[in-house]
């Protein structure tokens, strides 16, 4: 059987970015599955006729409640490839510096620069210490050159 290919978007919000640190708001997977349970990204699968960032407005919407208003920009981090048993999956990750989340449907998470996801081992997705670790490293990257509020800017 042929592996079914997924094109996924997904949001990263992220606040409190200083010299150690940066915080990054996650929510609990609900849906029934593998991953249940576990601290996930907004996000979904693009639709037809979608952009990737289309998309991952849309499904902060479905998921989160929240319209994330046209002024406030998201930035494509990264495209993240990665294959399950019976899927390869692409995800598109952009980064938001909207920080009005509601606060019953998810929470902030801090991440060291210095552990990165490791404190997070069993509580998120395999694909997100990927994520997360990566992420960490631009931040810190970017915060130490003085040029991580100009990335808003685009």
């Amino acid at each position: 059987m042929a592996k079914k290919n997924i094109i996924v978007s997904i949001v990263l919000f992220l606040k409190e970015i200083n010299a150690d640190s940066f915080q990054v708001w996650v929510q609990v997977r609900e849906e029934i599955g593998p991953l249940f349970g576990l601290l996930e990204f907004p996000g979904g699968k693009i639709e037809a006729g979608e952009t990737p960032e289309i998309a991952g407005r849309r499904e902060v919407l479905e998921e989160v409640g929240l319209s994330i208003p046209r002024k406030s920009p998201m930035v494509l981090f990264k495209c993240q490839d990665y294959s399950t048993d019976l899927k390869n999956i692409c995800l598109f990750c952009f980064l938001s510096d909207y920080d009005q989340l509601p606060k019953d449907k998810g929470q902030w998470l801090t991440i060291a620069y210095d552990q990165k996801s490791e404190p997070l081992q069993g509580q998120i997705p395999p694909i997100n210490h990927v994520i997360l670790d990566d992420l960490a490293v631009y931040i810190q990257s970017q915060f130490n050159a003085g040029t991580i509020k100009l990335l808003w800017r685009i």
